[in-house]
């Protein structure tokens, strides 16, 4: 789950458990959203995990570490900036699985 200020969701029309996209300059990924007045306006916190190659697809996908920067890291100790980034979250919209039949004793004639 990402966690955002309420402020901020409600912006965006996003409410605790829906689903939602983070996006940097390097990709996106879903997540869950948890709102809470624990994060402060204009931030959001995202754990890492996710990603991993067991567990549902909705884990998988949730590779918070694929938004980072690689090509920022310390120039001491080599590790890269995974603590912070610019980003913004949208409420991922519903994908339709294919066209609705038309359904005659509904009166729907197509």
């Amino acid at each position: 789950m990402v966690q955002m200020n309420p402020v901020d969701a409600e912006a965006r029309g996003i409410v605790t458990g829906d689903l939602v996209v983070i996006k940097t300059a390097r990709g996106q990924v879903p997540m869950r959203a948890f709102v809470t007045d624990r994060i402060m306006a204009g931030f959001v916190y995202a754990p890492v995990g996710g990603g991993g190659p067991q567990g549902p697809d909705a884990w998988q996908q949730a590779n918070v570490n694929q938004l980072t920067d690689d090509r920022q890291y310390d120039p001491i100790s080599g590790f890269p900036v995974y603590k912070t980034l610019l980003c913004q979250i949208k409420k991922k919209k519903r994908v339709r699985r294919g066209a609705a039949a038309a359904d005659p004793t509904l009166g729907c004639g197509g």
